[in-house]
């Protein structure tokens, strides 16, 4: 059944937020990490929370917003249950590109779940291509372990890892990202660098030559009040990350940390890993990461 009413695409309000959050009440059993961080969305200044609106009744929203230069990130793509499959998701997001154009990005991305097959279709039509499959495992037990060859990077081996990156297959599988919480970047030099001088980054040496690195951080445990770490890239054999993971175990044992969230792109020597040390997965299904290449044509007929 097509929608007769026209849908108006704007920036949120806060004047929004009743009939918003009445919409995200269930988007999980538990409800919504929206009401949470709507208020300091709506202050950003490199992001904007569209709104699509029938008769000015809000029926569904999407965050955008510019994680660096030439990049943004999609998030929160929300529909009223009575508004499904008509057209207001594929309108707000094609507002999104256009905002992500006037702030001068050429990379738009986002994820979704791989059994939401209606996100799928709409992200399909508007051109974002699959370009990555992530998993998500949790462990509560951090009881020490031995490890043999890994320790803490310094920002001295900084050229060696990024060269390991640059040859590494696990790197190129992962789209060249890193996620911090359900954000994914690029991972570039610049961070690199910044997981270095926080000493964030795990190495592992063989024969004295880097084939093992496991970005770390506490955003999660600044989000969500927790006493927790997560994982935001690993990559090496078996050999390399089950070692990793033993230090990172004794790390949080040592630090008091109770929980660590293992983010990694769906490689099966990474995951066989994580299972052996006692990570379990959220769901059964994948994250996808998908993007889109925003051209100087499109800028021209979004903009136009």
């Amino acid at each position: 059944m097509e929608l007769k009413q026209k849908i108006v695409v704007r920036k949120a309000r806060s004047s929004d937020n009743d009939a918003v959050f009445k919409f995200c009440e269930k988007t999980w059993d538990w409800g919504d990490y929206v009401p949470r961080v709507w208020n300091r969305w709506l202050e950003e200044k490199d992001g904007r929370i569209f709104v699509a609106t029938i008769n000015d009744v809000p029926v569904g929203i999407i965050h955008v917003k510019i994680l660096k230069q030439g990049e943004a990130w999609l998030e929160a793509a929300r529909t009223d249950p009575n508004y499904r499959r008509k057209g207001v998701a594929t309108a707000i997001t094609k507002e999104c590109f256009k905002f992500a154009l006037q702030k001068g990005a050429k990379l738009v991305r986002l994820i979704t779940a791989s059994d939401n097959t209606a996100a799928l279709r709409v992200l399909r039509k508007l051109g974002l291509n699959l370009v990555s499959e992530f998993v998500k495992m949790t462990c509560e037990k951090t009881e020490a372990g031995k490890s043999e060859k890994t320790r803490w990077a310094k920002v001295t081996d900084e050229k060696e890892i990024w060269e390991f990156l640059r040859k590494s297959k696990c790197y190129a599988k992962s789209a060249g990202s890193f996620t911090i919480l359900y954000v994914w970047t690029s991972l570039q030099k610049e961070d690199l660098k910044k997981f270095l001088a926080e000493k964030k980054a795990i190495i592992y040496r063989d024969e004295n030559v880097v084939s093992g690195l496991i970005l770390i951080d506490d955003g999660v445990s600044r989000e969500w009040t927790e006493n927790s770490v997560q994982t935001c890239y690993v990559d090496g054999t078996q050999e390399a990350v089950l070692d990793m993971i033993r230090f990172l175990k004794r790390y949080c044992r040592e630090s008091g940390i109770k929980k660590i969230y293992g983010f990694t792109c769906d490689h099966k020597p990474i995951t066989s890993a994580f299972d052996i040390m006692g990570f379990e997965r959220d769901t059964l299904t994948c994250i996808y990461l998908f993007e889109k290449r925003l051209s100087a044509d499109e800028a021209k007929r979004s903009l136009g």
